[in-house]
C-alpha cells in the first residue's frame, strides 16, 4: 500500500435532537401515524485494528493528500486535475466514486459519507499527477449512533413515482426550508451589528440552532456574499480561501441535521462572460460536488435560472430558454454526484415560469412560461426531478394558486414552494404561515419559509415603497426590520406549528381537492381555502378568508363515525367538535356530508378542520 502522506479524518459531530411530535391526543407519535416502531438493533461497530480509519455512515471522512508539483495558483492549473478516489464495499460490491478537489498548496482532498455499514476499501485516480494517483486504504463505517433523522435513515432522495422526499430508507421526508440567499454574508464567529439584545457569540449559528427548535428541516441558500470569484473562469489561492470559509457553513448545517438545498458559484446575472465556457463550468462543477457532496444536500442550480433568467422582460439578452447555460451545470453536476442527491433549478415568478407554463396565469409569454426542464430528454441528461418554484401566493386573487398548483401537482416531479413572500417583506405573519398550508394542501410537499432581513442580509430597504399582499400592507419601516427581531416572528414558530400538525397523519397520502368541490365545498363563493384527503378516511381543510364562514365536508362514509377537530395554526392548540361525529347533511351531490358551525372564534382568523375516520 502507497504511504498516504497525509491523512484527516473530520467527524461531523451532531447534537441530539429528538424527532417527535405531538398528535391531537398529546401523545408522541413518530410521523407515520401515532405508532411508535420497533427500533432496529445495530450493527456492531468495526474493529479499528481491522481499517485504517474508523468512520460513521451518511457522516463525512475525509481523506488528505499532497503533491511534490509546484501548481501556480492564480493560473488555476490544479483545476486541470482530474483526481478521484472509488471506494469499494468490502462486502456488497457496490462502489462509490468521489471527485477529490484542490485545497490550496500542495493539498488535495476526497470527501466520502458511508452509505453502507461495514468496510470501504478505496483506491485513488488522477493520470496527471503521480502523487496522487495510486493511494489505497480503508474505511470501517460504523452505524450512527445519534438521534438525527438525516444519519438515522440516510440522504434524501425522489421516488419517480411519489410526489414527496424521502430518506434512503424510504420514510417520507417533511421540507420545511428557511431562506438564506446571502447566508455567507452572516458572521460566523459573532453576533455582528445587528445581533440587537440577543446573547450569542455567532449570528449564523444562533439563526440555524433556533430554526432546529423551531422544526425546521432545511436550509436554503444562494451563493450571494461568497468570498470566491469564479468569473476569470479558473479557481485560485483566494477562490479556495473562499470556499474555506463556506466549509464553516455547510458543515456546521450537517452538524444540526438540517438538509442543505444550495445553489452554485454565482448570482445568474453576474456569470455572462462566463456562461457558455463549458469547460470552465464542468470544471467548477466538478469542484462543488467533490467539496460539499458528501453533505446531506439538495441542489438549486442558481437563482431563477429557469426558463431565460427574465430575458422575456428585458433584464437581459445573454441567454434564452433554449441556450440557457444552467442545463450544462445541471448535466455536470448529476454526472460527478455518485449519491443522486435532488437537483433543481430555482425557478423565475410562477406568473412568468411554472412547469407547462398555464396560460391564464402566465404574464411573460416568452416560452409559453414553461420550463426549460420540462422537456423529458433533458430531465434524463440532467437528472432534474423537483420543482423549485418561486410561487407567492396572491391573497388578493387567491383563486389563482389552484391553477398555479396544479401546473405542479399534475407533473411528475417533486413540487416544492421554495421562494414565497417572505415575512415583513412582501407579507407578514398570516401570509407567512398561509403559504405554507396552501402548499401542502395543493400537492406541494415542500415550503420554503423566508424573514426580512435573514433571506438577504444587510438588504437596504430605505427607498423601498409600501406594498399589500392583499390581506395586508407592509410599510417601508416593517421592511427595514433586522434579523434579531425576525428570528422571534410568530410565524417562525407557526410553520413549526404546521410541520406538527402534518406528522400526526399520513401527509404523503394527501390528495388535493383543488377547486373541484368534490371533498370540500365552501359556504360562499371565492378560493379562500385549501382542502386535501385521503379518499375519505382524512379531510384536512385550511380556511383563510377575511370572514368566519366555513362550509361543508363532503362525499363522507355514512356508515362511519368520524373524530373531528378545529385545529388552531396561529396557537397551536386544538378544539374538539366530537369523537363520533356523523354526517349531518346531504352534499349537493347527494352524498353524505357535515356542515361546519362556524368558526370556533366566529372571527376572521385562519383555521383548519382535521376530520379522521374511525376505524
Amino acid at each position: 500500500m502507497k504511504k498516504l502522506l497525509s491523512f484527516l479524518l473530520v467527524a461531523v459531530l451532531c447534537l441530539a435532537t429528538a424527532f417527535s411530535f405531538t398528535g391531537c391526543d398529546g401523545n408522541k407519535g413518530t410521523g407515520e401515524g401515532n405508532s411508535t416502531p420497533t427500533p432496529t438493533p445495530l450493527p456492531e461497530d468495526v474493529d479499528p485494528s481491522t481499517v485504517d480509519v474508523i468512520g460513521t455512515m451518511w457522516q463525512v471522512t475525509e481523506l488528505s493528500f499532497n503533491s511534490t508539483k509546484k501548481y501556480v495558483a492564480t493560473k488555476g492549473e490544479q483545476g486541470k486535475v482530474v483526481f478521484d478516489c472509488v471506494f469499494t464495499h468490502r462486502d456488497t460490491g457496490e462502489t462509490i466514486t468521489r471527485p477529490g478537489f484542490w485545497d490550496g498548496g500542495d493539498v488535495f482532498k476526497i470527501r466520502f459519507a458511508p452509505t453502507l455499514h461495514g468496510v470501504w476499501d478505496y483506491e485513488t485516480k488522477c493520470e496527471s499527477d503521480a502523487d496522487l494517483n495510486g493511494h489505497t486504504g480503508s474505511i470501517g463505517a460504523n452505524a450512527y449512533k445519534g438521534d438525527l433523522e438525516i444519519y438515522r435513515r440516510g440522504f434524501i432522495k425522489v421516488d419517480p413515482e411519489k410526489k414527496y422526499f424521502m430518506f434512503n430508507d424510504g420514510t417520507p421526508f417533511f421540507y420545511l426550508g428557511d431562506t438564506h440567499w446571502g447566508m455567507l454574508n452572516e458572521e460566523f464567529d459573532s453576533a455582528g451589528k445587528f445581533a440587537g439584545n440577543l446573547q450569542t457569540d455567532s449570528h449564523f449559528k444562533y439563526i440555524v440552532d433556533k430554526r432546529v427548535e423551531q422544526g425546521f428541516t432545511v436550509y436554503q441558500s444562494e451563493p450571494i456574499g461568497a468570498k470566491y470569484d469564479l468569473l476569470d473562469g479558473k479557481i485560485d489561492r483566494l477562490d479556495v480561501e473562499g470556499f474555506q470559509h463556506a466549509d464553516q457553513y455547510f458543515q456546521y448545517i450537517a452538524e444540526k441535521g438540517l438538509v442543505h438545498a444550495n445553489a452554485q458559484f454565482f448570482f445568474p446575472t453576474y456569470g455572462y462572460q462566463l456562461g457558455h465556457n463549458y469547460q470552465a463550468l464542468e470544471e467548477f462543477s466538478r469542484y462543488w460536488v467533490a467539496r460539499f457532496g458528501a453533505y446531506p444536500v439538495m441542489w438549486t442550480l442558481g437563482q431563477e435560472i429557469d426558463n431565460d433568467f427574465y430575458a422575456g422582460r428585458g433584464d437581459q439578452t445573454y441567454f434564452t430558454h433554449e441556450n440557457n447555460p444552467w442545463v450544462k451545470v445541471a448535466e455536470f453536476l448529476n454526472k460527478y454526484d455518485s449519491y443522486d442527491h435532488p437537483l433543481s433549478g430555482h425557478q423565475e415568478g410562477a406568473g412568468r415560469t411554472s412547469v407547462t407554463g398555464a396560460p391564464s396565469h402566465v404574464l411573460d409569454r416568452t416560452n409559453d412560461g414553461k420550463s426549460v426542464f420540462l422537456d423529458e430528454d433533458v430531465t434524463a441528461r440532467t437528472g432534474h426531478n423537483w420543482w423549485a418554484s418561486q410561487w407567492g401566493v396572491d391573497f388578493e386573487n387567491p383563486e389563482t394558486h389552484f391553477e398555479i398548483a396544479k401546473d405542479y401537482w399534475q407533473s411528475y416531479k417533486v413540487g416544492v414552494m421554495y421562494e414565497g413572500k417572505y415575512c415583513y417583506l412582501w407579507t407578514k405573519d398570516f401570509g407567512s404561515r398561509a403559504q405554507g398550508w396552501i402548499a401542502y394542501l395543493n400537492g406541494c410537499f415542500g415550503y420554503g419559509y423566508g424573514a426580512q432581513d435573514m433571506w438577504n442580509y444587510m438588504s437596504d430597504y430605505s427607498t423601498e415603497k409600501q406594498t399589500s399582499d392583499g390581506y395586508e400592507v407592509v410599510t417601508v419601516k416593517d421592511k427595514q426590520m433586522k434579523w434579531s427581531t425576525a428570528i422571534e416572528l410568530p410565524s417562525g414558530y407557526q410553520v413549526g406549528y404546521m410541520k406538527e400538525f402534518f406528522q400526526q397523519i399520513e401527509w404523503w397520502k394527501l390528495v388535493p381537492d383543488f377547486d373541484s368541490n368534490t371533498y370540500f365545498t365552501p359556504e360562499k363563493g371565492g378560493a379562500y381555502y385549501s382542502a386535501a384527503t385521503i379518499g375519505n378516511d382524512v379531510y384536512v381543510v385550511y380556511l383563510f378568508s377575511k370572514d368566519s364562514y366555513t362550509g361543508y365536508l363532503n362525499n363522507m362514509d355514512g356508515d362511519a363515525t368520524y373524530t373531528m377537530k378545529w385545529f388552531n395554526p396561529r396557537t397551536n392548540e386544538y378544539i374538539l367538535i366530537g369523537e363520533e361525529v356523523t354526517p349531518n347533511i346531504v352534499g349537493s351531490d347527494g352524498n353524505p356530508a357535515y356542515m361546519l358551525d362556524g368558526r370556533p372564534d366566529r372571527s376572521s382568523e385562519d383555521w383548519v378542520v382535521l376530520a379522521i375516520k374511525n376505524k
